[in-house]
């Protein structure tokens, strides 16, 4: 008998050795195969007049480190109904890029919102894009929005993720506005039975609180509060298990972490796994009794500085308890700071001041100067925020820049953890880490523009194997660069890595058989994505924020745009440069889309505000597509490519499903195969399809007919004489300089100067030899207090931001 109790138990421990092993291999293998790229994008300012620039500098992280992955950067602007406003491709460098959205002037919307991505990320989870919404000071602009309008919600967050009978359970709470806003609460636990009131509670940071309770076999409670017009309330807590792990943590001194177990579980076998930045840094294997307690001791002291993440396994290596935590080394930052060395704010005043770096490693800033009366004091959303905390939680943190107010502080901690027990997530799907099942990837990194041809199976078969083609990209600054390609062995071209704004041509040509030419043809596409003319769920973004809300209503900058000139910001006018023209907002029936929609779409498919619609007919890069499926999945985000025994599915990350429907009528997977992306005229993505409960997802394509079928039917699209060897491709979006005026200047002192942006830098770069960087601005004709915010990233992945006012 005691023989097989040894075999099972070394059985047991050499599947638990195993098993171990394959899931510490499995997170690293899902850290080094997957990493998750974040964005944080420092702007010029907070709020905007319609007519102004918004400038923006965009740093890319990998995880805790400069992103070296991504080559592409796509943001772009919506109004607060989620149409499109402007899209702005730029290229990336030395991981961070610049660019720029141009607001119309008769835009009357009271929000912005920027949404911006790499093809990478599109691979996960876009709730992570980076998205950040703004305050647009039109003539109705509300400077005082009263939450007493919007409902109150409470949730609770048991730690570890269960409430257990016979335990002491930690219940953490958050209540808040549903425009996102805290509301500091405070109400009673009562027994359901009897009523009888067991504790009371509060918030203790914007909304947020905790408590703790045992609850007896049988026991249930509810919550009884008041919201924010006086009404009582009642809030069941959680469900009640009989069966779990309870999972209490703490951080003592920054050095160590302690976690404390009690095992409700049949057997006293448990596995506990620590990651951050999705690699394994602690593990270990424990048996811990029924009903008996385990504390575990982990130091700390040589982890970056973000979130990591505890998760105990039970014997069969089940999750039975999660928690996620900040660790805090105060490693984060490199030294700078802003020498004002002549500060003048007269009129037209010019100001000295220097960049001084505290160490020698190469580091990359930007720096802007902005009016402080009309521009918000304070940055509530900082390049620290954003990469280390933001990025990697979902859900609204209200002034998250508060925690990293001073990072020693035992109660900025405090409610630092309140955040991580309120907005913590699983991050794994430990079903498919255990069975080896990684992210599917059907967005590849770019590698910046490309240039893609054929050459015809006729002229293929009689093509030398050493042909080559010859390319020319001459750009709009008649910059002419040569490459020469070998097809391979299908016929097919491709020349990436190509870098130019706006357009250029391409030449093309055999090498060496130019009589040929006839039989070559290149796409017009540069093989980049473009952005949805409308994003749904917009409202999620234009909640009531904190940052970029707050301004000085009667500052003279705002009486001199507002009184003086009297912008005209109801005319309408037409941007060339933007994708959807900027009348289409007073007047969507001049909107392609619009047309596309009444022409072919009928009943529950008409119409609806939260809908993503492609202009396919219009679309040049639409006979390029493989299929539907690459078609659809390149355009919509959120949408992508899943294979099941061989077979392409469409399939959405919000995971409702998808039906299919072509011209109304609903079709089977198989019948999306047959289709011809040129034979398509429009397609329809709603997400919420109350037709069939409002569950799954619907994607309704609409074939071409009556006059499109003749205005845009098939072409052969080979060079023809008039048009030999030469097509024109879209390049990144075109540059615009910041304009600095030099007062020294005579010939600049006519007009008035009202920019509320004095100065913009988004590229600052700094070394050994050049550790003092002397900046010189002027002034305008109204700002008494000016806010200077500097920003950026050295070469080892340390966090840059000052902020300093000046009257």
């Amino acid at each position: 008998m005691r023989k097989n109790f040894t075999c099972n138990l070394v059985l047991f421990l050499f599947y638990s050795t195993a098993t171990a092993q394959a899931i510490e291999k499995s997170v690293n293998h899902y850290g080094t195969n997957f990493p998750q790229e974040k964005i944080h994008i420092h702007f010029d300012k907070d709020i905007y007049l319609p007519g102004e620039t918004i400038w923006f500098k965009a740093y890319l992280f990998e995880e805790e480190l400069p992103s070296e992955r991504s080559t592409n950067f796509y943001a772009a602007l919506y109004d607060e109904d989620g149409k499109l406003i402007q899209s702005q491709l730029s290229p990336i460098f030395n991981s961070s890029t610049d660019g720029h959205f141009d607001i119309p002037d008769s835009l009357d919307s009271k929000l912005l919102i920027c949404r911006a991505y790499t093809s990478w990320m599109l691979n996960f989870d876009t709730s992570f894009f980076f998205i950040k919404t703004f305050k647009l000071l039109n003539k109705n602009a509300d400077t005082n929005p009263d939450s007493k309008e919007n409902k109150v919600n409470l949730h609770f967050f048991p730690e570890g993720g269960d409430l257990l009978e016979g335990v002491r359970n930690t219940i953490a709470f958050k209540a808040n506005y549903n425009n996102g806003l805290p509301f500091d609460i405070n109400g009673v636990v009562k027994n359901q039975k009897t009523g009888e009131e067991i504790l009371s509670f509060k918030s203790q940071h914007d909304g947020m609180g905790r408590f703790d309770m045992e609850i007896g076999p049988n026991e249930r409670f509810y919550v009884e509060w008041k919201d924010n017009n006086g009404a009582i309330q009642k809030s069941i807590l959680p469900a009640v298990k009989t069966e779990g792990v309870s999972l209490k943590f703490a951080q003592q001194g920054g050095k160590s972490i302690f976690f404390n177990i009690i095992n409700k579980l049949p057997k006293d076998s448990l596995h506990v796994l620590m990651y951050m930045y999705q690699k394994v840094f602690y593990k270990t294997d424990i048996a811990v009794p029924a009903m008996e307690s385990y504390t575990g001791i982990v130091p700390i002291s040589g982890l970056p500085t973000g979130i990591m993440q505890l998760t105990i396994f039970d014997a069969d290596w089940r999750p039975v308890a999660e928690r996620v935590a900040f660790i805090n080394n105060a490693n984060y930052k490199a030294g700078a700071i802003i020498n004002n060395t002549d500060i003048n704010i007269q009129k037209r005043g010019k100001n000295m001041m220097e960049i001084e770096m505290a160490d020698t490693i190469p580091a990359n800033l930007s720096l802007s100067v902005t009016d402080a009366e009309l521009n918000d004091e304070t940055n509530y959303s900082t390049i620290v925020t954003n990469l280390l905390l933001s990025g990697d939680v979902k859900g609204y943190i209200h002034n998250p820049a508060y925690y990293f107010t001073n990072d020693t502080s035992n109660a900025l901690k405090a409610a630092l953890d309140l955040v991580m027990l309120t907005h913590g997530w699983r991050r794994y799907i430990w079903d498919d880490m255990f069975a080896g099942k990684m992210p599917g990837i059907n967005f590849q990194p770019d590698d910046y523009l490309s240039v893609y041809g054929q050459v015809s199976k006729k002229a293929l078969e009689k093509m030398p194997k050493d042909e080559l083609i010859n390319l020319i990209i001459k750009t709009k600054d008649s910059t002419n660069n040569f490459y020469y390609v070998q097809p391979d062995i299908t016929g097919l071209i491709k020349q990436t890595g190509l870098i130019f704004y706006d357009t250029a041509k391409v030449l093309f040509s055999f090498n060496k058989n130019k009589s040929q030419n006839l039989e070559l043809t290149f796409d017009t596409s540069n093989y980049t994505y473009s952005q949805p003319v409308k994003i749904n769920y917009n409202q999620d973004y234009t909640i009531l924020r904190k940052t970029g809300m707050t301004y000085q209503a009667n500052t003279s900058l705002l009486n001199y745009y507002n009184i003086k000139i009297d912008l005209p910001f109801n005319a309408e006018k037409t941007l060339q440069t933007v994708v959807v023209k900027s009348g289409g907002w007073h007047n969507w029936k001049n909107d392609p889309l619009y047309k596309l929609d009444e022409r072919y779409t009928d009943f529950e498919f008409k119409g609806g505000g939260n809908s993503t619609a492609i202009d396919v007919l219009h679309d040049e890069t639409a006979r390029s597509s493989i299929d539907i499926y690459n078609y659809v999945s390149g355009k919509i985000p959120g949408i992508y490519i899943e294979y099941k025994s061989g077979e392409k599915f469409l399939t959405t990350t919000w995971g409702k499903g998808l039906v299919f429907f072509i011209n109304q009528r609903e079709v089977e997977n198989d019948e999306l195969w047959r289709l011809d992306v040129e034979d398509i005229a429009y397609i329809k993505l709603i997400p919420v399809f109350y037709a069939r409960g409002g569950f799954p997802s619907a994607l309704a394509i609409y074939l071409k007919k009556g006059d499109d079928l003749l205005l845009y039917k098939k072409l052969d699209r080979r060079p023809k004489d008039t048009d030999l060897k030469m097509i024109k491709i879209p390049g990144y979006s075109p540059i615009k300089e910041f304009y600095s005026p030099d007062y020294s200047q005579s010939n600049t002192t006519s007009g008035t100067d009202a920019r509320i942006t004095l100065l913009w830098l988004p590229y600052i770069l700094t070394d050994a030899a050049n550790m003092k960087v002397p900046i010189t601005f002027y002034n305008n004709d109204f700002s008494k207090k000016l806010k200077m915010v500097l920003e950026g990233v050295n070469a080892e992945g340390k966090l840059i931001h000052v902020e300093k006012l000046v009257e």
